[in-house]
């Protein structure tokens, strides 16, 4: 243990047991990979010990952090861990959302139509941010989000824009009417109406603090005055969800005791090179907590492509990044605005590469390898190669059931006899499968042209379904199919290596290497140039970018004149 984090460690074992006089909160600031979920996993533990574990409560920005710490097997009750939202939910007895109810109101004002939002996804912190596509948002999507980031700066409405105030009063009547709550709602009731957090904890803790708002913050601080003492563990360096309200100056603001400020210096993750141009990026911001941050004792390197922009990842990029996949590192593509990694995609796709996006697993795009589903594209291949001597571990026969997943797909003109998918069906799913079976359902030059693709190398039978399947699923098959036949089927169970995904979504998360897209959106390039708090929350955004890196990162060339210097 290094001189810092001993200093570090002193300080954590002193929460609780200074002086409350002025305050009963304390914050815990960790930088980029300086082991902030591990301090406060110990905090919680030490809560537990002393107060019982009915009487500490754990909330978090996104249930990917709280589920983070529940993964640490802390001694409290899951419904003890969640996000702030998923808390106010129970606590004001679960009302009916109406973000998830916009029926009544698309028919009624199709000019502010209103795309409907997952309830459990939005409780979670895993809803559509500024950072998603707007292709499909609707008029309404843009104004609510508005509606929402001024309620949650708790910004007197007599300083609103017109248009908004009026918004706000039909949106208002129409929750009303049916006896709704809006996700905002939730926050402001508990705020109003719950005097105490659920279950009267004696210490609360808010993990990634710098992502709640000023009305979540106030809440947490009310809440925190019926409590022995509370935690607000996170960076103000890393505050990058302004869309939603979150600003540094929430957590900043009011000061309290030094001696109630724990600042966790040492960084696990980021190297020297990175961790140079990162704190040189963050020091352009006009206003943070001045702190010690310390890189790990690994040179590391920063490499700034001369080719190769997000429209055009293809030969220079893809060419760098294939290197160190085939090293077995870790690879993370970042761009500001999901749009960006589009043509990125579709590379990864035309080259069969895997990739996915375990931070946001509900975005689709992101994630197009299944696994989980059963009537996935993945998992009927795999059902259907699982037969193939070259499958490796886990090579047997075919059953019924995988039959019945690879060959629902099939094109049955010419292929099938007919009845055969009903044949299919009905037969146990776990009886092997016998060619007297396969003759039986299939017509002879299919069944000739199976067996013989069978015995050729696995490709071939891959070859031989996807030629085969119907028009409607030959492109959904497409990729998977892509991965199997250039890299075998073990690709398509191997977790992939590739993260695609925006800095907003991986926030979090790291990679041994790091490509990150310097490009801005129009609206991200009028922040930029405005200055002052506007260019600081694009700064913090590239900065939480590049300290993702743990070993590399690349700077990738601009696209156009709207981007940030790096």
């Amino acid at each position: 243990m290094t001189q810092s984090e001993e200093q570090a460690t002193g300080a954590l074992e002193e929460i609780g047991q200074r002086d409350h006089s002025v305050t009963a909160e304390y914050r815990i600031f960790g930088a980029p990979g300086c082991g902030k979920t591990t301090s406060i996993t110990r905090q919680i533990r030490r809560a537990v010990e002393k107060h019982g574990t009915d009487a500490v409560l754990v909330t978090s920005y996104s249930r990917a952090a709280a589920a983070e710490l529940a993964g640490r097997d802390l001694p409290i009750a899951l419904d003890r861990i969640g996000t702030l939202h998923s808390h106010c939910y129970h606590a004001i007895g679960r009302p009916v959302i109406a973000e998830s109810c916009v029926d009544e109101w698309n028919r009624d004002n199709p000019h502010l139509a209103i795309t409907p939002a997952k309830k459990q996804v939005r409780l979670d912190g895993e809803g559509a941010g500024a950072e998603d596509d707007t292709e499909l948002a609707k008029n309404g999507d843009e104004i609510l989000r508005e509606l929402s980031r001024m309620r949650g700066l708790m910004i007197p409405q007599s300083r609103w824009p017109i248009v908004l105030s009026q918004f706000k009063e039909k949106w208002t009547e129409y929750k009303k009417a049916l006896g709704l709550l809006d996700f905002t709602d939730l926050i402001e009731t508990c705020y109003r109406d719950v005097h105490t957090a659920p279950k009267h904890p004696a210490v609360i803790f808010a993990d990634e603090a710098q992502d709640l708002n000023r009305m979540q913050l106030t809440l947490i601080r009310k809440w925190g005055e019926c409590a022995n003492y509370f935690i607000l563990a996170g960076d103000d360096d890393q505050t990058i969800f302004s869309f939603t309200g979150a600003s540094p100056d929430a957590i900043l603001d009011p000061d309290i005791p030094e001696d109630h400020k724990i600042i966790l210096k040492q960084s696990h993750r980021v190297p020297r090179a990175v961790h140079q141009l990162a704190n040189d990026l963050i020091h352009r911001v006009t206003r943070r907590q001045e702190k010690v941050y310390l890189p790990r004792p690994e040179d590391g390197t920063v490499q700034r492509l001369s080719r190769g922009t997000y429209k055009s990842p293809e030969y220079f990029i893809l060419k760098s990044a294939m290197q160190h996949l085939e090293q077995g590192k870790k690879v993370m593509f970042l761009a500001s605005c999901s749009y960006m990694l589009h043509p990125l995609v579709a590379i990864l796709r035309k080259n069969g590469i895997p990739f996915h996006n375990p931070y946001r697993n509900t975005n689709g795009f992101w994630n197009p390898l299944r696994i989980g589903k059963k009537g996935s594209s993945v998992n009927r291949i795999l059902s259907l190669l699982v037969a193939h001597p070259a499958f490796g571990d886990g090579h047997r026969a075919w059953t019924n059931g995988d039959l019945a997943l690879w060959g629902e797909w099939l094109d049955s003109k010419g292929i099938l006899k007919n009845g055969a998918k009903e044949i299919i069906q009905a037969r146990d799913r776990s009886h092997p499968v016998s060619i007297g079976h396969l003759q039986a359902i299939f017509e002879a030059g299919a069944f000739e042209s199976l067996m013989a693709a069978r015995d050729g190398d696995n490709r071939a039978l891959l070859d031989w379904w996807r030629t085969r399947v119907t028009a409607d699923v030959r492109k959904r098959v497409q990729f998977p199919a892509e991965i199997a036949a250039r890299r075998g089927p073990q690709a398509l169970l191997d977790t992939p290596k590739v993260v695609v995904g925006t800095i907003h979504s991986v926030k979090g998360g790291q990679a041994d290497v790091v490509y990150l897209f310097p490009d801005l959106s129009q609206a991200g390039d009028a922040q930029y140039n405005r200055g002052g708090a506007a260019r600081d929350s694009v700064i913090r955004l590239f900065y939480v970018g590049a300290t993702r890196a743990r070993e590399t990162l690349y700077i990738c060339q601009r696209e156009t004149g709207m981007a940030v210097t790096i």
